[in-house]
């Protein structure tokens, strides 16, 4: 197609339609919320927090724009289901297949553990959450995977949040949640155990769920050099996936909203 040298120049002057000057505006928009949010959002959370803000533009034109403009949800793709355990058990059973899912906080915590390279060396990361909000309440990193480290997160959770009656704390059956010291403390404070069914790692997915998102979303994008500057950053990933992280399971609300909406 040939191209007259004025009609190249008309088109290059030419003012920009009020579409473009408002696709450009909420380009800008975009970019803010995207870059806001550790640049781990989507569309579709994108959209969310721009509606939020009163934003009238479309879920498709946002996603039109950000794919145009190649803005994407960065995570990392390496992610693997943990294999660090050696030992399973096969008592206790699962308390959770015949039960409605929670319906407010504090009714079933669940736990789970991750490895994360710190310099040349594994360490081990257990976390508990609430089912009902999926807030990360309890945590605990170190060098070692033993019932020391579900204690700590445990305690952290137990001192932290008011125990209902019939609290259930569900996990898989690896070792580490299979001692004498786990269930004493969980005896203590009248916490029921659950156990997922062996070789059904879905019976617990919303902590594979969360170990997804961390790891993909944050881990993978560092080398920690040692301890400290490892629990840095995963404090640092906590607080935005309580406060900061929409989640998709709870219509875009984010799990510390989503608890005080539920209280």
């Amino acid at each position: 197609m040939f191209v007259t040298r004025g009609g190249y120049y008309a088109w290059k002057n030419r003012q920009k339609s009020p579409r473009q000057l408002d696709n450009e505006e909420l380009l800008e928009k975009i970019i803010e919320v995207h870059q806001a949010n550790r640049e781990v959002y989507g569309y579709p959370r994108v959209y969310e927090v721009l509606q939020r803000q009163g934003e009238l533009a479309g879920r498709n034109r946002i996603a039109r724009l950000m794919r145009d403009n190649g803005i994407k949800a960065r995570m990392a793709k390496k992610f693997r289901k943990h294999s660090h355990r050696h030992h399973l058990i096969t008592d206790p059973h699962n308390l959770l297949l015949q039960r409605e899912p929670p319906c407010r906080a504090n009714e079933v915590w669940v736990g789970d553990v991750t490895y994360i390279r710190v310099g040349k060396d594994w360490n081990y990361l257990c976390t508990v959450m609430d089912l009902h909000t999926r807030q990360i309440i309890g945590w605990h990193f170190a060098k070692n995977v033993n019932a020391k480290l579900v204690r700590e997160a445990l305690l952290m959770a137990i001192q932290d949040n008011p125990l209902e009656p019939g609290l259930i704390f569900h996990t898989d059956r690896g070792v580490e949640f299979c001692n004498k010291d786990v269930y004493s403390l969980l005896g203590e404070y009248g916490i029921a155990n659950s156990k997922s069914r062996a070789g059904h790692c879905w019976d617990n997915a919303a902590m594979e769920s969360f170990y997804h998102s961390l790891k993909t979303e944050m881990v993978y994008f560092h080398r920690f050099k040692d301890l400290v500057e490892a629990v840095a950053h995963i404090m640092s990933y906590m607080r935005f996936y309580n406060h900061d992280r929409l989640h998709s399971g709870l219509n875009y609300q984010t799990p510390v909203a989503y608890a005080e909406m539920a209280a």
